[in-house]
């Protein structure tokens, strides 16, 4: 009877951890050899000197990645001035990654949602210094006292992804369906803060999450249809879109772990429950679209762009250990040119389950960079090799 019983724990016990441990134990099986990729080339073959050496280099980069496919756009003075793909939007499939083809952009998100922030400010329709409680009725006493700003620049004190009592045991895998905002707030909406608001800094895409029920409140409309309606269409976006499990096939890259000589599809998330903060998916195309229209200032006029991007002090008077603005953070670079000059970058990386996005705005030159991997190399990499075609196109 003992030993019955024994088996009968046993078998509980085992589907049990299985599924709370779902993406480790995944991760162990099923790694296939990584594809022959040297001789791919770039699906555009440009004519012109400056983006025949940008194709070369694009060549050169994707060489050192070791990734299934690279996608990047570039930017200037309000135009795509070059764009170029290579390598597999689908392994097994052998399907090439083309100009269209969507990547989880991550965190990246983050700085498309500021945009429609920007739009309900410039039409007065919210302002920064409001509160959350006067937007989303379903806010917590904790989280209705914090600010529009302190929510887009992380000075809020909401905690980041943690441990649940769900399957699997990690939020960052979620791979549940969320169909309404109010549904994705409530995983954190009665959670203490990790501090006053304003008096730190803790980065959270959970930030974003209220702040799109804050855009649902302030516009009346779903936070997609607003950011379609007021963002996406008037700059005639063909691909950028938000993950769900109704999304399209077409054009949506798979997305890979890379290690050792080889590969497997990573976990199957559902990105429902972030997407203003990392749930977003699109070419680079769109999102250079969507950098040259911040900086020439389409949509959103130069006040509302330099509120956006002003780096964000603490209470104290002291400025955030990242510089982080409203979606964006503001930095510079000396990486670009021989002498170290100090450049200015306004920008913002996304790391996403098989998938990293950096994108980049240049305001001295004008020029705009979006650079997307379906895997996940070294985020500080991908900034290098930004900069060195990025430069291509600024002298």
């Amino acid at each position: 009877m003992k030993k019955f019983y024994l088996l009968t724990v046993f078998g509980i016990l085992c589907p049990v951890l299985f599924c709370l441990l779902e993406p480790i134990i995944l991760y162990t099986s099923g790694w296939s050899s990584f594809p022959e990729t040297n001789s791919m080339q770039p699906i555009v073959h440009h004519q012109d000197a400056t983006s025949k050496e940008a194709d070369r280099l694009l060549r050169k980069i994707f060489s050192n990645l070791n990734t299934p496919a690279l996608s990047v756009a570039i930017g200037k003075n309000n135009t795509v001035v070059w764009s170029n793909a290579i390598g597999y939007e689908d392994i097994e499939n052998n399907i090439k990654a083309g100009l269209q083809t969507k990547f989880r952009i991550g965190s990246t998100s983050k700085a498309v949602t500021s945009i429609g922030l920007g739009i309900l400010i410039q039409n007065k329709e919210l302002g920064l210094a409001s509160k959350v409680k006067e937007y989303v009725p379903y806010a917590s006493q904790t989280t209705s006292q914090i600010t529009i700003k302190q929510l887009a620049s992380h000075t809020s004190g909401i905690r980041n992804y943690g441990l649940c009592f769900c399957f699997p045991l990690w939020e960052y895998f979620n791979n549940d369906e969320y169909t309404t905002i109010q549904e994705s707030v409530a995983v954190f909406n009665n959670d203490d803060l990790l501090f006053l608001p304003g008096t730190d800094f803790s980065y959270s895409t959970y930030n974003y999450t209220l702040l799109s029920a804050v855009i649902e409140g302030a516009s009346k409309m779903s936070f997609p249809d607003f950011m379609k309606t007021s963002v996406f269409k008037p700059l005639k976006l063909e691909t950028i879109d938000f993950e769900n499990e109704s999304i399209s096939p077409n054009n949506l890259s798979k997305f890979y772990s890379v290690e050792s000589g080889q590969y497997k599809e990573v976990y199957t998330v559902n990105n429902s429950n972030k997407w203003a903060g990392g749930g977003m998916v699109s070419s680079p195309t769109d999102l250079v679209v969507l950098g040259n229209s911040f900086l020439n200032n389409s949509l959103l006029t130069k006040k509302i762009t330099t509120s956006l991007t002003t780096p964000v002090k603490l209470v104290t008077g002291e400025m955030n250990e990242q510089y982080y603005a409203l979606g964006w953070r503001n930095t510079y670079t000396t990486s670009i040119f021989k002498n170290k000059r100090k450049i200015q970058i306004l920008h913002h990386a996304g790391v996403a389950n098989g998938a990293t996005s950096v994108f980049i705005l240049f305001p001295e030159y004008n020029v705009t960079v979006s650079l997307l991997v379906n895997s996940n190399p070294e985020v500080s990499d991908l900034f290098e090799y930004s900069y060195e075609l990025a430069k291509l196109f600024m002298i």
